[in-house]
């Protein structure tokens, strides 16, 4: 049976022989912690490794049995509006739904929000895996890390609330780009407005161009500061 994982040897080459690999998970896994805690998190380095091995081999039988095999017909019918809203090829639904069904999603988060706790690297990885056998595809499951950017800035309880719901699979996107602001994002002008009466945020403007633009969750880029026109005057808002 093909595998993208185990067909492709340079991939399970840069996923275990950097010099930097042992630092690397060292740093991820906090000395390990988390075996105390999770019975699928590594007791060492070797064991790390090996679940890293697992993991990927799994992810390669997906791409090249699933995935691969579903590109041909996902750009045959194509995502389409139903309701209001956009509906993928009915083979993407497959495809996520492989994916899910394999704890492909929160490959980088911690395990205490349901996440892998992998490094980057063999998220990587998998990514290159995906993207070979669905380039489309690979746009729609890659972004699941936006929610590093979640992760890094927000505070615990956006964390608690919405980590968890990508790992169980949902999509997500950043709305960035609008029509005076593409690559110069310093320009993007979508308000942010505070409501004391309603006590929430309220966004005013227009985003276009954006990837995955129907998904689950997003992160939004708007303008928070009145008078600014530079960077520093910006937010991200869920």
């Amino acid at each position: 049976m093909a595998n993208f994982y185990t067909d492709h040897p340079e991939i399970k080459f840069n996923v275990e022989s950097s010099p930097l690999m042992e630092k690397i998970v060292n740093l991820k896994e906090h000395g390990y912690a988390d075996k105390d805690n999770f019975d699928y998190a590594p007791e060492d380095f070797a064991d790390a490794l090996d679940s890293y091995d697992r993991v990927c081999e799994i992810a390669g039988e997906i791409t090249a049995n699933t995935i691969f095999p579903n590109s041909e017909d996902v750009d045959a019918e194509g995502p389409h509006c139903e309701n209001g809203r956009v509906r993928y090829a009915s083979k993407t639904y497959e495809n996520l739904e492989a994916t899910r069904k394999a704890g492909l999603n929160g490959v980088t988060m911690p395990r205490r929000y349901g996440g892998l706790n992998f490094p980057v690297t063999v998220y990587t990885a998998i990514n290159e895996m995906i993207a070979a056998a669905d380039a489309g595809f690979e746009n729609i499951w890659s972004l699941q890390d936006c929610i590093e950017t979640l992760y890094e800035f927000g505070n615990d309880d956006q964390r608690s609330r919405y980590i968890p719901r990508v790992c169980a699979g949902e999509t997500m996107s950043m709305d960035l780009t609008e029509p005076d602001a593409g690559s110069d994002l310093q320009r993007v002008m979508l308000k942010a407005t505070y409501s004391e009466e309603d006590k929430c945020w309220y966004l005013n403007g227009v985003k276009r161009f954006i990837t995955n633009g129907d998904s689950d969750s997003h992160l939004v880029l708007a303008r928070s500061e009145e008078g600014t026109h530079d960077a520093r005057g910006l937010s991200m808002f869920i």
